[in-house]
């Protein structure tokens, strides 16, 4: 591959010939002109966007943490593809006068911040996109400065951690196998900005073609590691969203410019990924976040990408009915990745999302906003991005999340495995004999052992994870009742008698525990749900902090906004919960399930 790419820009493009990076001129074209609902209400934001970029100040080397750069290369991508795209759609020079003047700018800055690599990766894709872009409305001297910094501040930084050279970097991305979401960015970063000057005169052409190369080859082993047959990906959900785009940066820069990706998407489970992500998703497509995810709506500009990637009509449908509901969303990656399809039969997607030996399941109503929804996690714990939150589970109902996973900690905590959201006590899962240490198995491999969406009382999920807690036998399963008006959630442990075991769950709603702690009512913004205890075990409230004293980590995320309810007990036990929504003047549901042994699920 990599000794083709250069003459294939020239064969596909030709030579001098740009745009090319990801849009060509018909592209715009179309884009400036076509009345299509996305491209209106995109057009409307990058021109606002974009006119408010005119008057920022230019971009400045700050490193505020002391590692990252990180935050000026995407606020300069930012620049590039909004002042880049409204030049390219008005005509309007003002636009590619002040992209010059950024990207002149970030040139003559002392380097990319190459010891945190992310920064460079994402710094070179902005640079690439905008010479291309613009590259009309530059003078030969300007290019060249351009090529220089990109050579020197870019590539031959890249080139350092290809052949592991010696250097300093907070991490080395490149040999780290499997590795995470920087194998995208960094190498797509890089091939973005190759791509926008391989054909020049001054270019070292046997140097670009290596660096084609070494790009090529690391992300399209990162492909194949990183998304799972299942279609899940291994860092969670907002890894998925940022190592997506930079796929999608990636690839569609190699297909505009050269004609194809040589390979790089053929790989079923990223297209099957979206399903996973609207699947284990709310009604409100709001995400559950387990590992170092937020909470935030996954429907992004990068499912227009993959549903045009791979054919496939019904996964544009997904961002464009999202769109049709909230406008105001659509954003300048959907003028890159969005091309309209002809109306396609949608075939409704199964309400219960799931299957044997796979990491996670989820269960709802109907696929409205107001649904009533829970999700379930397992699998391994030492995973890039993971925490100790096998069984970690959350429940949303009536556009409100009741039960959550508090998400991702600062990264610049020095023992990050301590802080409260890592833990196992920080999720809403069974902590056994809690200590110092996690309170799971960090080297577990919890898998579904049973998948059923439509059994006798409901559709549900069964896992072993006893592999979280040596020495001991816990089975944790979910069930929605046959009504889909109720969430099981039952635990089956055999421990011994001295044995203390807590089952945990964070909310932000208000609690008001029963008089007998067999039950609580959950309230948030008068939404309700019901909690009950149908096995004798009963609730309490707490804080959201650590069972033991003194374990705070300097510099962790505030956690006071939830509160934790827990049940503690010892020895063996069998808990059965369940969660059902709570109509208005009722303290209890009119038909509570009874507690059954998972054996008879």
């Amino acid at each position: 591959m990599k000794n083709r790419v250069i003459s294939d820009v020239i064969a596909h493009s030709g030579r001098y010939a740009h745009p090319r990076i990801m849009l060509t001129a018909e592209d715009f074209a179309r884009i400036a002109t076509d009345n299509d609902p996305v491209y209106v209400d995109g057009r409307r934001t990058v021109i606002a966007e974009a006119n408010r970029m005119l008057s920022a100040p230019l971009l400045k080397h700050e490193i505020p943490d002391g590692v990252r750069l990180l935050q000026v290369s995407r606020d300069m991508l930012a620049r590039s593809l909004r002042l880049g795209i409204a030049y390219k759609i008005t005509g309007d020079t003002v636009y590619s006068d002040r992209l010059l003047s950024e990207v002149m700018n970030v040139c003559t800055f002392e380097d990319w911040n190459p010891r945190h690599f992310l920064d460079v990766g994402e710094m070179c894709n902005a640079v690439g996109i905008a010479y291309d872009w613009i590259y009309e409305c530059m003078t030969p001297e300007q290019r060249a400065t351009v090529r220089r910094a990109l050579k020197e501040k870019g590539f031959d930084r890249a080139m350092d951690d290809y052949l592991d050279r010696e250097r300093s970097r907070t991490y080395r991305w490149y040999q780290d196998d499997p590795g995470d979401n920087w194998k995208f960015v960094c190498n797509g970063g890089i091939t973005v900005a190759a791509l926008a000057i391989c054909d020049e005169d001054d270019v070292d052409a046997e140097y670009l073609s290596e660096i084609f190369g070494y790009a090529y080859d690391n992300t399209y082993r990162a492909v194949r590691d990183m998304y799972l047959p299942d279609g899940s990906y291994v860092e969670g959900f907002t890894y998925w969203t940022y190592a997506t785009e930079y796929l999608a940066y990636y690839t569609s820069a190699l297909v505009s410019a050269c004609g194809t990706d040589y390979g790089l998407t053929d790989y079923e489970p990223v297209r099957k990924s979206t399903y996973y992500l609207k699947g284990m998703s709310s009604g409100r497509f709001y995400s559950f976040n387990f590992g170092d995810a937020f909470e935030t709506n996954l429907c992004s500009a990068v499912f227009s990408w993959v549903g045009g990637n791979y054919g496939a009509a019904d996964i544009v449908s997904m961002r464009t009915d999202y769109l049709k509901r909230r406008p105001d969303m659509t954003s300048v990656l959907d003028l890159l990745w969005y091309k309209p399809t002809a109306n396609a039969e949608i075939e409704p997607l199964p309400l219960d999302y799931g299957e044997v030996g796979a990491t996670n399941a989820a269960f709802r109503s109907d696929w409205t906003e107001e649904s009533l929804y829970c999700a379930i996690h397992y699998g391994k714990n030492d995973v890039c991005h993971g925490h100790a939150d096998n069984g970690n589970f959350i429940i949303e109902y009536g556009g409100k999340r009741f039960f959550s996973d508090l998400g991702q900690d600062n990264y610049n905590v020095k023992a990050y495995r301590r802080v409260y959201r890592y833990r196992a006590e920080g999720h809403n899962t069974l902590v056994i004999n809690p200590t110092e240490d996690s309170g799971q198995n960090l080297l577990c491999e919890c898998y579904i052992d049973r998948f059923e969406p439509n059994g006798n009382d409901g559709s549900f999920v069964v896992c072993d994870i006893s592999d979280a807690y040596p020495g001991k036998r816990v089975v944790r399963g979910m069930m929605m009742t046959k009504a889909r008006d109720a969430i099981i959630l039952r635990d089956e442990m055999t421990l011994d008698p001295t044995d203390v075991y807590y089952w945990f769950a964070h909310t932000a709603a208000e609690v008001d525990v029963s008089a007998d702690g067999l039950s609580a009512i959950l309230t948030i913004d008068g939404v309700r749900l019901w909690v009950g205890v149908i096995s004798g075990a009963r609730l309490e409230v707490g804080a959201a902090d650590y069972l033991l004293p003194g374990m705070t980590q300097e510099g962790q995320r505030d956690n006071s906004a939830y509160r934790r309810i827990f049940i503690r007990g010892e020895g063996s036990a069998d808990l059965t919960v369940v969660f059902a929504p709570l109509a208005e003047g009722k303290s209890a549901p009119d038909n509570i399930p009874e507690a059954k042994s998972i054996s008879e699920w």
